[in-house]
């Protein structure tokens, strides 16, 4: 009967997306009430990259050590329905998976569709909605700790503001009961959040995540919007809205989690140290002219504290395999997360509407760059990407996007810090299926 049921939600979900295409909608919206406030939407999202990656050393695939490989990968895939079902309650349920590639050596049914999203909030006015679940209501400190991932500037989100809510699972959806809403120009989203437990031990005598019970965390992020304010539906912030908006945010979060963090002291006693993240960030997207041609621009700094020389490799998706000795991750990881500064910055811009009618693709070039100041490194780890996004109907939906990425690769010398020794590539074309 399970499976049934599965069945059965995915026939509606296929119907519905053959209906929304004939009406060239982004989502489908089933009325259910005669005015439209009371209403479910309906959405998917499919990435699937082909990839080329440049590894790390000591990176393996299958049994064989190797210096690159090429994969097939299924970024994300995403089933999700929302909306308002009484004159108060919201509800949103999201199905998926992320990351199915040739290393699951067992094939694609190893890896199922998850509950990604699954919450019932209250909205006593616009200034209040009380929800909880499974969410990312409660992700880290900046915009795209929980980022619209069918609307993403670049290839894919700056990973690093999702590890940086350091929640014993480095996750951006995890059990929170949370509080957001509008007060004039400002937004808000406040959580308390009951983090998993992290199963895997690396004490020692850097930091790293404790396996004990952990306890409540803590986040908000405050937003005063100069424009255009942004939507609160859900809890995912968009990564370019193509010229249909005038937005100029500023932005400010914090999180915290006591004894998130231990280490080793150097008579091996056990110490523990406080999460701590403080972010700030700027977003600005806008139309430049009456031919539609728009800009996107972004820029955020991160302060982390997780204990003394706290670092971590973002990977993700992970094309090799290796064991923990390797310093930059395995695959095409890089040194992106731990305790110091991190500063990101993307730009894009989106070229103007074709004249003739019948022409409604548009391109949009775009370059990020990440760099991350932390304690453990000799020097900053920096990374950039080039890339440009082909939207075939002009709209938000279905892409084809091109993207180069270049990161820092690094050694650890004799004083236990690490040292540039190296830069590495990756070309990714990507293919976006979207409703």
């Amino acid at each position: 009967m399970p499976h049934l049921r599965i069945v059965l939600i995915l026939l509606f979900i296929v119907l519905n997306t053959i209906s929304v295409l004939a009406q060239e909608k982004p989502f489908n919206v089933v009325n259910i009430s005669p005015d439209g406030a009371k209403y479910i939407k309906f959405g998917m999202n499919l990435q699937v990259w082909g990839r080329y990656s440049e590894l790390n050393p000591g990176s393996k695939v299958g049994t064989t050590q190797v210096d690159e490989t090429y994969d097939i990968v299924i970024r994300r895939l995403r089933l999700q329905a929302m909306g308002m079902i009484t004159d108060n309650i919201f509800f949103h349920l999201q199905l998926g998976q992320n990351n199915i590639n040739f290393t699951q050596n067992n094939g694609p049914s190893n890896a199922p569709l998850s509950v990604m999203d699954a919450l019932g909030e209250y909205h006593f006015s616009n200034k209040l909605h009380i929800g909880g679940g499974l969410t990312a209501w409660g992700a880290g400190t900046t915009r795209y700790s929980a980022n619209s991932s069918s609307s993403q500037l670049t290839l894919d989100t700056p990973m690093y503001q999702q590890f940086s809510n350091t929640s014993s699972t480095f996750g951006n959806r995890n059990l929170s009961i949370y509080a957001k809403g509008y007060l004039g120009k400002f937004n808000y989203r406040v959580a308390v959040t009951n983090p998993y437990r992290n199963t895997t031990n690396n004490l020692g005598l850097y930091s790293s995540i404790s396996t004990e019970t952990p306890r409540a965390q803590y986040s908000g992020i405050l937003t005063y919007a100069f424009l255009d304010k942004e939507s609160i539906e859900d809890a995912y912030h968009k990564g370019t809205y193509l010229g249909t908006k005038k937005v100029f945010n500023v932005a400010l979060g914090y999180m915290t989690q006591a004894n998130a963090m231990w280490h080793l002291t150097p008579d091996a006693k056990i110490a523990y140290d406080d999460m701590k993240v403080l972010g700030f960030d700027v977003f600005y997207d806008s139309p430049i002219s009456k031919r539609g041609d728009a800009i996107t621009a972004y820029a955020a700094f991160n302060n982390n504290n997780y204990g003394k020389n706290y670092i971590q490799s973002v990977n993700t998706p992970n094309p090799a395999i290796g064991d923990n000795t390797l310093i930059n991750g395995s695959g095409a990881g890089f040194l992106g997360v731990g305790t110091g500064n991190i500063y990101y910055a993307q730009f894009g811009y989106l070229f103007p509407k074709s004249e003739n009618a019948d022409r409604k693709g548009r391109f949009q070039p775009y370059a990020a760059t990440q760099i991350a100041d932390l304690e453990a490194l000799n020097t900053p780890m920096t990374m950039y990407e080039l890339g440009v996004n082909y939207y075939t109907t002009g709209t938000l939906g279905p892409k084809f996007s091109l993207n180069y990425q270049n990161r820092a690769i690094y050694d650890k010398t004799l004083t236990g810090q690490y040292k540039q020794s190296d830069r590495l590539g990756m070309v990714v074309l990507q293919c976006q299926v979207s409703f």
